[in-house]
C-alpha cells in the first residue's frame, strides 16, 4: 500500500478548497471529488482541480477530512485506502474512516475541459487584485457584482465607483464573471487562461486549475464617466498607512469593508468604523473646494495611492488615472460626526 505525506496532501485539499460551498446548494457541492487521478471541487459559479496522490473515484465531505488530517500531525506518513462505503485513513496507530460516496452525483461533467491554453499577461494579477475591489454587493443589480473581461481592459462598477484597467488580456470575445469567484484566481499565481464556451479556466505552473464561469450579458458603457475632469489635487501618501490603520476597524464589516474619505479645506480625513470601535486619522492637503466625502475599499485605496496620488476633484466626482488604470468615484456632502469622532 502506497504511502502519502500527510502534509503535502493537506496542502492539495487546501489548494482546491475555494471550488466548495459553504452552503450545499447542488448535491456534493461540500465535497472533494476524486477522479481521473485529480481532486476536484465544484459549487456551479467555480470549480478547482489539482493532480491527486489518491487514486480513488468518489465523494468525500470536504471539513472531516481536513481536520482529521490536521489533528493526525504526529504523522508524517499515512496510508489511505477506498472500501465500498468509506475512505480509510490510517496512520502509526491512528486509525479513521469517513465516508466515501462512490457515485458522483454533482453535475461536474457540465465542466468543459480547457484543450487550447494560451498565455496571461504578466500584469493580470496585479489588474484583477486592483479591479475586484470595485465590484458590487448587491444581487439584485446583476452586472454590479460582476468583473467584466475586455479584449482590451478589465473593469468593475459597484454604482458608486468604477475602474477600467488597460490590459491586452487576448480573449475573443468580453464576457462577465462573478467577482467572488475570480478573486481566488489573484492568489493561484497563474500563467496561463484558456476558453471555452460557458467557462474561463486558470491554470498555475504547478497544475493547480480554477475554472470561472462566464457570462454573456452586457455590462455598461462607462466611457462618459472615465471621461470625468476636474481641478487637480495631490491626495498625501500617508494616506496609505492611515488607511491601513482604519481597516482595523472596517475590515469587522465582513461585506462592506469600507473607510470614509472627507475632504475640506486644506484636511482630508480617513475614518474607519466597526461593531467594536473606531479609527480617525486627519492629513494635511493643498486642497480649497467644497466639503466633500467618498467611500473605498481600504485596499483598493492603498494599492491606487502607491501607483498614483495625483487626482482631479469635480463637484460631483473624484478621477485618478494613470497609465494603466482610470478611477472614478461619486462624491457627497459630509454628514454631521458625532460627539466621539469629534
Amino acid at each position: 500500500m502506497k504511502k502519502i505525506n500527510r502534509e503535502e496532501l493537506l496542502t492539495t485539499l487546501e489548494s482546491v478548497k475555494s471550488g466548495l460551498s459553504q452552503r450545499e446548494i447542488i448535491e456534493q457541492s461540500s465535497c472533494f471529488i476524486f477522479k481521473d487521478k485529480k481532486i476536484m471541487t465544484f459549487n456551479d459559479e467555480m470549480a478547482c482541480s489539482y493532480p491527486s496522490p489518491i487514486d480513488i473515484k468518489g465523494a468525500v465531505q470536504a471539513m472531516p477530512l481536513i481536520t482529521i488530517l490536521q489533528k493526525m500531525s504526529q504523522d508524517d506518513e499515512i496510508t489511505i485506502e477506498a472500501s465500498k462505503t468509506e475512505l480509510l485513513i490510517n496512520g502509526a496507530r491512528r486509525y479513521a474512516g469517513i465516508r466515501l460516496e462512490k457515485e458522483i452525483l454533482i453535475p461536474i461533467d457540465t465542466l468543459e475541459s480547457p484543450k487550447n491554453w494560451t498565455k496571461l499577461p504578466k500584469d493580470f494579477t496585479e489588474a484583477l487584485k486592483i479591479v475586484k475591489e470595485c465590484a458590487g454587493e448587491d444581487e439584485t443589480q446583476f452586472t454590479m457584482t460582476y468583473i467584466h473581461l475586455h479584449s482590451d481592459y478589465i473593469e468593475a462598477c459597484d454604482n458608486y465607483q468604477i475602474i477600467r484597467y488597460k490590459i491586452k488580456t487576448h480573449i475573443e470575445k468580453d464576457f462577465l464573471v462573478r467577482r467572488d469567484s475570480l478573486s481566488h484566481v489573484v492568489g493561484l499565481n497563474a500563467t496561463e487562461f484558456s476558453e471555452t464556451k460557458h467557462w474561463i479556466h486558470f491554470r498555475s505552473p504547478s497544475g493547480l486549475v480554477i475554472s470561472c464561469r462566464r457570462y454573456k450579458e452586457e455590462f455598461p458603457d462607462m466611457s462618459k464617466i472615465l471621461k470625468t475632469s476636474g481641478t487637480p489635487a495631490i491626495l498625501p501618501k500617508g494616506l496609505i498607512q492611515a488607511a491601513e490603520r482604519a481597516e482595523t476597524f472596517s475590515v469587522e464589516n465582513m461585506e462592506d469593508n469600507q473607510v470614509t474619505i472627507s475632504l475640506s479645506r486644506n484636511e482630508i480625513t480617513v475614518l474607519g468604523k466597526g461593531t467594536s470601535g473606531w479609527y480617525k486619522e486627519i492629513k494635511k492637503i493643498k486642497y480649497k473646494g467644497d466639503s466633500i466625502i467618498f467611500t473605498i475599499s481600504p485596499k483598493l485605496l492603498v494599492e491606487i495611492i502607491k501607483r498614483r496620488n495625483e487626482c482631479q476633484i469635480s463637484p460631483t466626482r473624484l478621477k485618478i488615472e494613470d497609465g494603466k488604470f482610470i478611477y472614478v468615484t461619486c462624491l457627497g456632502k459630509p454628514e454631521k460626526e458625532s460627539k466621539s469622532e469629534k
